[in-house]
């Protein structure tokens, strides 16, 4: 049986993974319980990634239906992680993509989650794509978002693989990134998908995505806001708020009003 093939994966797989297979969708039902949990909802994933967390949602509530929807404007044919685990996707379990800017035709979704999704969401398409989603929502319906690492936080620009973990995005110059960037030991396409990706980020700080989503028309029910105690650079504090500087993430439940 799948549901036993992915318990087992689950507990044995590493532990990126398996944060994404069960970690999440344990602490996205903990945020939900109160407002009606996930037996028998239409859950969306926005921004699902290769569907680890769509899956590991599916395979946790059996009785919901989920589909992950990946925004990209190259398109690799989802399915992805429980293909390359052998798994099959569960009954309850679809994908679909979607072009930069849209989320999909589908609508009646009791609740639609994102995770480390809505920092990627560029300035001039945020708001649409917010009130895109609210549409797909069921009125009433939930919105579970968390971003992690907000641009001005430590690891802001998301270039882990250049070791910008200590505000180097915001210490050096443009063009001092792009070189470090190049001299790296990423293959050309993936430095280009770096670089992308860098020049993408809405640069929001916490406050601001509440305000853009109370704007759109979502309550807030529930926070989270997590901060680091790494003192920033001086330099830095003479230009940027040490709130943003500080501010890593932020996890928002919100419900269309």
């Amino acid at each position: 049986m799948d549901a036993d093939r992915f318990r087992s994966l689950a507990e044995t797989a590493p532990a990126d993974l398996r944060q994404k297979l069960v970690t999440l969708p344990g602490i996205i039902a903990e945020w939900v319980r109160p407002h009606g949990g996930l037996a028998g909802r239409k859950i969306m994933d926005f921004g699902c990634g290769l569907g680890e967390l769509a899956a590991g949602l599916a395979f946790a509530e059996p009785s919901a239906r989920v589909i992950g929807v990946e925004v990209t404007d190259q398109p690799s044919g989802l399915p992805g992680v429980l293909e390359r685990v052998g798994l099959a996707p569960p009954p309850n379990l679809s994908f679909r993509e979607v072009a930069l800017g849209e989320v999909g035709d589908e609508d009646g979704f009791d609740l639609i989650v994102s995770w480390s999704v809505f920092e990627h969401i560029q300035r001039n398409q945020f708001d649409a794509v917010m009130a895109r989603l609210k549409t797909r929502l069921k009125p009433g319906g939930l919105l579970f978002m968390q971003v992690s690492p907000l641009f001005f936080s430590p690891e802001g620009s998301h270039f882990w693989a250049l070791g910008y973990t200590d505000w180097q995005h915001l210490t050096r110059e443009l063009s001092e990134v792009r070189e470090d960037l190049d001299a790296s030991a990423l293959n050309a396409r993936q430095r280009e998908l770096h670089w992308k990706l860098f020049l993408r980020l809405n640069r929001f700080t916490a406050p601001d995505f509440e305000r853009r989503l109370t704007a759109a028309g979502y309550s807030v029910l529930r926070r989270q806001i997590d901060r680091t105690d790494r003192e920033p650079p001086a330099e830095l504090l003479t230009a940027y708020d040490r709130e943003a500087l500080q501010t890593e993430q932020i996890v928002l439940l919100l419900r269309r009003d």
